[in-house]
């Protein structure tokens, strides 16, 4: 089954690819020599809207001529453990970094090495660390090793400080410390931490202490350009800070402040990355010292005056232009919410095109319906630069914006940001930000081309089709219907609508389903595409190992709600087959599921939903429907692999053994034909309630032991109405010589057969005979007998035990869904602390 799960790695991939291919990652300088405001890429000449260096002290000379004094005083390279030996650069360093944060300071090769340094000195067995949802990735990865070690991990919301709090008060007296993990300046939004908030939080709760990365924050605030966090709590006896050293710094490395002497030692003596990783080398020492003493100049202060001056300038123009803004605040960090990679790439390509780089803020970063463009202010760039940037941006965004349907309001419903609303992207773009814009950028920015303009525009038209939805079929649809699904599964007009009756009558949440109809026509009412979906709780674990499941069902055991979500489903969970009618003749087709997927969108803001899933498909079938989901924001979820039986042509059993493998054939009969003298094989229905309730029973215990696929348990209503149905075909065991007084079945297989297609639905076991009999093997060899009787061709056994269906003869198809997840929280917690 771990073979068989989707990787993250592959969900980052299909995003990151999809920018490759369109021209706006993993960039290339061409320039011969840069100056900081401007830059080539390709044969385009561009404003540099994306450097991280806020200060830009990269090209101040002073930094410059240390690096070259360095390499002429050591060379290129000091190559030695710290343990062992330190160049004398390092004390140099080290001092003036005291002299800024006016507490003990330890340098190191990166920010990065610094978290893997410190947090494995600084958490203690019986500790606990609870994160923040957004704090820098290379926290999160240092945080694992801690979870390695047996240490509690818990993760909040960003920003919410009511859960912090609350997961504060539960762990507190299990654990010696309780280290909360957060950013200073959070490197995507732009937001501030609530420092001061945390404070009073670890002054309520004495065990609580603060580990937060200012590496944005550093140089561009506070005194001696100590950072946003130390200019505010920097005397905190439970605080640990790291600062960035390659950033508003414009040097190398990265520092960590620790409250006393005695900590830092045992962080400079113990912390791995310190004892086994190399140094910072001479020529940036040279720059790290040189950009400390300007640091620590009377000079700085005016720089920090200036940029301050461009940031204000920055948010009065956002403002005046009515661009919608995330964290508008005092930093030179922006973020300017847009919704989807697609859009998010969009703007970033023509804003390239126009001359201006930015950045995209995008899936994984941020969710994958939050994405935005992300853009920093440095001393590089004049008002008339950022102006000329803002203006553009502007006219792009409202072009956008009329294309796509972006309104102030849906703006606000996707980022759960009211204020959002009150933002208006349709202003004069002539509105007066400023009088005085200063002079003319000094290179030129060329504009959007026309055919370019055109080409985007006519690229989102969906003129000429229809999409409607509804929550029956009509008298005239039903027909229609039927036709389109045929021998897809159990999907007919009339099995929908009584399943749909029983899962909306169910009053228990889990078991409560709505089931809705989509049909995207043409102009002459000819069907595009035609699906079902359903808007249901879900387990969020539903495809994670059992071992995860397993930990997590642990916690369910007093809050049975933990991990679980509102999701939006096409097709149904107790539904299988190809829930997708597609016509990919029709020259529209793409178009069509982008509006089958703005449907879903809506549904999943309406429903408060948390995720969005198109199933079931055949892995690596299909890369241009692939390419228009991602295009939309659903990335490729690799499912556990479908066993299908598409031959059962066999005329006798012996046959059917010499079409399997000679170790195959060995176990069929060793485990399934040897014991099925014991069994008594029953097709037909339940008679009564009380054969119903027998069978569920066996079923029950089946799903309490699912960890593979994780899912709540379904009403005993649902095999109510399938029994019903001729449709759904039974096969029952009982033993010939059961000891019990009742007679009743040990193994139950519900399935499903139209036009010669047999799907094997939901199986039942009774647990205490699993080993002694054989029973599962029985039931799925049996199955196999059953459905070769009745005629079919295909024989579909569904997820999981895959080495036992290979035995029978299934052979395994790789299928994926399609996914979005609107708040990728729940995926976060199960990849960090499950």
């Amino acid at each position: 089954m771990k073979q068989q799960q989707h990787n993250f790695i592959d969900t980052i991939y299909q995003v990151f690819d999809d920018g490759i291919k369109r021209g706006i990652a993993q960039l290339s300088t061409s320039d011969d020599r840069l100056d900081g405001r401007a830059l080539t890429i390709g044969r385009q000449r561009v404003l540099n809207f994306g450097s991280c260096s806020y200060m830009g002290l990269e090209t101040d000379a002073r930094l410059v001529e240390a690096v070259k004094a360095a390499v002429d005083r050591f060379g290129s390279q000091f190559s030695s453990s710290r343990a062992y030996l330190s160049l004398g650069l390092y004390d140099v360093l080290e001092d003036k970094l005291e002299d800024i944060f006016e507490r003990p300071t330890i340098v190191g090769a990166s920010t990065s090495l610094l978290h893997l340094a410190a947090l494995p000195v600084l958490v203690q067995p019986g500790d606990a660390v609870i994160l923040d949802q957004m704090v820098h990735a290379s926290v999160q990865s240092a945080a694992q090793l801690l979870k390695a070690r047996g240490i509690k991990l818990e993760l909040v919301r960003h920003g919410r400080l009511d859960q912090l709090e609350r997961k504060v008060i539960a762990l507190k007296g299990e654990h010696r410390r309780i280290w909360y993990l957060g950013d200073g300046l959070y490197s995507m939004f732009g937001d501030y931490a609530p420092v001061y908030d945390l404070m009073a939080m670890a002054e309520r709760h004495e065990n609580l202490w603060l580990y937060l990365d200012d590496a944005h924050g550093m140089g561009w605030t506070g005194p001696r350009g100590c950072g946003y966090v130390h200019s505010r709590i920097g005397g905190y006896d439970k605080l640990v800070l790291t600062a960035s050293l390659n950033k508003s710094f414009a040097a190398a490395g990265g520092a960590i402040v620790l409250p006393n002497r005695d900590l830092a030692q045992r962080v400079r003596s113990c912390g791995p990355t310190f004892i086994f990783s190399g140094p910072i080398q001479p020529p940036m020492l040279g720059a790290c010292i040189a950009s400390a003493e300007l640091h620590l100049s009377d000079e700085l202060s005016a720089m920090q005056a200036q940029l301050a001056e461009r940031i204000h300038f920055t948010n009065d123009t956002i403002r005046a232009l009515g661009l919608p803004q995330l964290a508008e605040n005092d930093a030179p960090l922006f973020f300017i919410p847009v919704g989807l990679p697609k859009l998010v790439y969009r703007l970033v390509e023509e804003l390239h095109d126009a001359g201006f780089h930015v950045n995209g803020g995008v899936f994984p970063a941020v969710p994958m319906l939050r994405g935005g463009v992300r853009f920093t202010i440095t001393r590089h760039l004049s008002q008339a630069d950022i102006r000329a940037m803002l203006e553009c941006l502007h006219g792009l965004y409202q072009r956008m914006a009329a294309e796509e349907g972006i309104t102030p309001e849906s703006l606000a419903q996707a980022f759960r940001c009211p204020a959002l609303a009150e933002r208006d992207w349709a202003a004069d773009a002539d509105a007066d930000a400023d009088a005085d814009a200063g002079p003319e950028p000094e290179a030129p920015i060329p504009t959007l081309s026309a055919a370019r303009a055109s080409a985007a525009r006519s690229h989102h038209s969906r003129r000429g089709l229809t999409l409607r939805t509804d929550r029956r079929l009509s008298r005239r649809d039903r027909p229609t219907w039927d036709r389109l699904f045929a021998g897809r599964g159990p999907m007919s007009a009339q099995i929908l609508d009584d399943l749909a009756r029983v899962f909306a009558a169910q009053a228990d949440p889990t078991q409560h389903m709505d089931l809705r109809y989509v049909w995207v026509e043409d102009e002459h009412g000819a069907p595009v595409l035609t699906s079902f979906y359903v808007v249901a709780l879900v387990k969020d674990d539903m495809f994670e190992s059992a071992e995860t499941s397993r930990a997590i069902e642990a916690v369910r055991a007093t809050n049975p709600m933990h991990l679980t979500s509102r999701a939006v489903i096409m097709g149904s969970p107790v539904s299988a087959g190809d829930h997708l009618y597609l016509d990919r003749a029709h020259p529209r087709w793409r178009t069509a599921v982008g509006m089958l997927i703005d449907e879903l969108k809506g549904t999943m803001v309406r429903e408060r939903a948390s995720r969005i899933m198109l199933r079931d498909f055949v892995l690596g079938a299909d890369d241009e429907l692939r390419d228009v989901m991602l295009e939309n924001g659903l990335f490729e979820y690799r499912l556990p692999d479908k066993l299908v039986l598409d031959d059962l042509s066999w005329r006798s059993r012996d046959e059917y053994l010499g079409r399997l493998g000679q170790k195959y054939r060995y176990n069929v009969r060793k485990e399934a034909m040897a014991f099925e003298h014991h069994f008594e094989v029953e097709t037909a229905k339940p008679r009564d309630r009380r054969e119903l309730e027998q069978c569920y029973e066996l079923y029950c215990q089946v799903q309490q032991r699912g960890a593979e696929v994780n899912v709540f348990r379904l009403p005993l209503a649902y095999f109510a109405a399938i029994c019903a149905d001729p449709a759904y075909d039974l096969v029952r065991l009982y033993l010939h010589d059961d000891p019990r007084e009742q007679r009743r079945p040990v193994a139950v297989m519900f399935s499903h057969v139209v036009a010669g297609r047999y799907t094997a639905l939901v199986v039942g076991l009774d647990y205490d005979l699993l080993h002694s009999h054989k029973v599962y093997k029985q039931v799925l060899f049996q199955t196999v007998q059953r459905a070769h009787a009745l005629g079919c061709e295909r024989l579909d056994l569904g997820f999981t035990a895959t080495l036992e269906k290979k035995k029978l003869g299934a052979r395994p198809t790789p299928t994926c869904a399609y996914v979005m997840l609107d708040d990728h929280f729940s995926a976060e917690v199960i990849q960090a602390v499950a």
